[in-house]
């Protein structure tokens, strides 16, 4: 039977969920915040708040605004 990672290798058992903190550490905060600026700008607000929520809730950024005031 074939095991299937959420990420390319890094569950430790074939159940292991993966948290946003084993996320930052494989691919950096820079590259997560990334991705959650491509999935605002491509509508999908409710998977990049859960990000957000998921990066604040472990104490790795600061609380972000859901939809940020424009200028």
């Amino acid at each position: 039977m074939e095991t299937s990672y959420t990420t390319a290798g890094l569950g430790s058992g074939a159940y292991h969920r993966l948290d946003i903190a084993d996320v930052v550490r494989s691919y950096g905060i820079d590259s997560v915040q990334h991705r959650i600026k491509q999935l605002h700008v491509n509508g999908m607000h409710y998977a990049a708040t859960a990000i957000e929520r998921e990066l604040a809730a472990a104490q790795l950024t600061e609380p972000a605004e859901i939809y940020p005031r424009s200028a």
